[in-house]
């Protein structure tokens, strides 16, 4: 059993770098101030958003910098330390490493770390140091406040990015029919006018975790109201209305894709729990033999299956998934004083549209 926890547990090890791996990486585009700059590593190598690295060449350490914006092939990062700006230029290869956060402060006598410091550096180490680059800010008051101009090399690129910030989806799931049905008989010329119509109308809302680092981050819990209407009509004129209200309560896992990913395709597995009430009637047509009746109850059940999401980077979304879905239905007394016990049971195909923010 605990093998087969970790198996399923090990995808989820494998998003984020710990510290002190290393890449080798190229600078796609700079800023003009040398305080941004793209790479061509991203989500597909382990880097996240909020990850902080150092920026090495043979020379020493070049730069530390944070990353603000992350795609599967792409990131920006913002560089609050600033060694030597010779080398942050486009197209040049170093080696980045991940390091523990370092909170910037305007202070230079607290701002320094030893370890910062390069062993080796060119021009004259006396005038290197690791001082703050010029205009950097806090990283909580500063990553959201960064110019235009910063993140030219992010808004010239058509790589998307991701919507880790937006960790609240809410979506809607509609299907509704309006049909009528007439039957006739010839028995003593009887008609019988009748609903023949469906509505499946669905409210959720889903969250997804911020800090992608985690182990958790794969995982979102959602809650979802749903009201379902279905009529029907036999050939005799008997008719038949189930109406539902149910709410459902489960967990996403996305294995393979971290759920923040823009126009990607994002598998995922699903399993809810459904709690409800029902009312079901029924009303006889030329079977005059057989008295209206209705009867209330509650329903219990589960879903499970799996499917597929996309985003857009201004948030919006859809979604389908294909699961297995059985309810319990447990009816009080009847108008004839008889209770009754109804299973309703199989797959099901489920396609919605959202929004994150």
């Amino acid at each position: 059993m605990k093998i087969i926890c970790f198996l399923l547990f090990l995808p989820l090890l494998s998003y984020a770098l710990e510290v002190d791996e290393k890449l080798t990486i190229r600078l796609l585009k700079t800023s003009e101030s040398k305080k941004t700059a793209m790479i061509n590593r991203g989500t597909e190598d382990g880097l996240v958003e909020g990850d902080h690295a150092k920026f090495i060449v043979t020379a020493g350490i070049v730069a530390r910098a944070a990353c603000i914006k992350v795609s599967p092939t792409r990131s920006v990062w913002s560089i609050y330390r600033l060694v030597n700006a010779d080398f942050i230029t486009n197209d040049s290869v170093m080696t980045l490493k991940i390091t523990p956060p370092v909170k910037i402060t305007k202070d230079e006598t607290q701002a320094i770390v030893q370890e910062d410091t390069p062993s080796q550096v060119t021009g004259d180490p006396a005038k290197l140091g690791i001082p703050l680059a010029d205009g950097a800010q806090d990283l909580n008051e500063g990553e959201d406040k960064l110019s235009a101009s910063d993140l030219k090399a992010l808004e010239d690129s058509q790589t998307p990015l991701t919507i880790v910030d937006k960790n609240f989806e809410v979506y809607g799931v509609l299907n509704i029919s309006g049909l009528n049905s007439n039957s006739k008989t010839n028995v003593g010329d009887q008609s019988f006018t009748s609903s023949q119509s469906f509505h499946h109308i669905g409210l959720g809302a889903e969250y997804y975790p911020k800090n992608e680092r985690e182990w958790f981050s794969s995982f979102s819990i959602l809650g979802e109201f749903t009201l379902q209407k279905q009529d029907s009509q036999a050939y005799n004129g008997a008719s038949v209305t189930n109406d539902l209200n149910e709410f459902s309560a489960g967990l996403n896992w996305h294995p393979t894709k971290l759920p923040s990913m823009v126009n990607e395709f994002i598998p995922y597995l699903h399993v809810a729990m459904n709690l409800g009430v029902v009312r079901s009637t029924y009303k006889a047509g030329t079977n005059l033999g057989t008295p209206d009746s209705t009867s209330n109850g509650s329903t219990s059940g589960f879903s499970v299956g799996g499917g597929y999401k996309f985003f857009t980077h201004k948030g919006f979304g859809a979604r389908f998934i294909v699961d297995y879905y059985l309810r319990s239905e447990a009816y009080k007394e009847d108008d004839l004083a008889n209770i009754h016990n109804k299973k309703v049971s199989g797959p099901r195909l489920l396609c919605a549209f959202s929004y994150r923010f």
